[in-house]
């Protein structure tokens, strides 16, 4: 079992220190939300929709369900689907599935971050959580978490425009950090995939919660890769830029 003992030193002036950027489906969570959040949709447990209304979104989940099994339709396809039949279900509800479904998948974080999860929510450290999931429920899951920045696949997004994820993910977090003036600190960022490489090739460090024989792909990456075992102190003290 992983564990970091938190260090939450922090001096004056954050010119110099890091920028925590987190991804959320197997890195902040220990599972991915993606498969259930579509069985929470295929369950259809909106307690403001009738019984008809629940059994014509389950319906619909089915069948959206169904097409991608059949690879009639890719994964991005499938999540955009998903998402304008959330947003049909929720319509109306004052946000109180996307919470309730947020709360769920607190209890699916890892226990060995909550030092650092509690320095974020303090307001302690600068930091971003960064996703391809769902805005639908990214955004509210991250404000449950204590994020007070959170990049997701945006719910609103046409049918062409792809998931927060792999140059995308990176992009987006650029533009962030030169949004808020932070584009010239060093980021850390605690990831588990490998298609996160195009943002861990401009990280300072990563905390690598991937499998540890995935971590072969990360060879020639300049950031100074983290493994599980070789976790023993976080410390939030400033580093020098690369």
């Amino acid at each position: 079992m992983l564990s970091i003992t938190a260090s939450f030193a922090v001096s004056r002036g954050r010119s110099m220190h890091r920028v925590l950027v987190f991804d959320l489906d197997g890195t902040v969570l220990s599972v991915n939300s993606f498969p259930l959040w579509a069985m929470h949709l295929l369950r259809a447990r909106f307690a403001h929709l009738g019984l008809v209304q629940r059994l014509g979104v389950s319906l619909r989940a089915g069948g959206v369900l169904a097409a991608r099994k059949a690879r009639l339709i890719g994964h991005e396809a499938f999540k955009w689907r998903l998402q304008q039949l959330w947003q049909q279900a929720v319509a109306g509800d004052g946000g109180v599935a996307e919470r309730a479904f947020a709360q769920h998948l607190v209890s699916y974080v890892r226990p060995e971050l909550t030092g650092v999860l509690k320095a974020v929510s303090e307001g302690r450290v600068d930091a971003v959580l960064a996703t391809a999931a769902a805005g639908d429920y990214a955004q509210a899951l991250g404000q449950a978490l204590g994020f007070r920045h959170v990049l997701a696949t945006p719910r609103d997004r046409s049918a062409s425009t792809p998931s927060t994820v792999g140059v995308h993910k990176r992009d987006a977090v650029l533009a962030f950090l030169a949004e808020r003036g932070w584009q010239g600190r060093p980021i850390t960022f605690f990831t588990d995939h490998e298609d996160d490489l195009p943002l861990i090739r401009i990280s300072h460090m990563v905390y690598w919660f991937g499998e540890s024989r995935r971590s072969a792909a990360l060879n020639g990456c300049t950031a100074e890769i983290v493994q599980p075992h070789d976790l023993r102190e976080f410390s939030l003290m400033p580093v020098a830029a690369q």
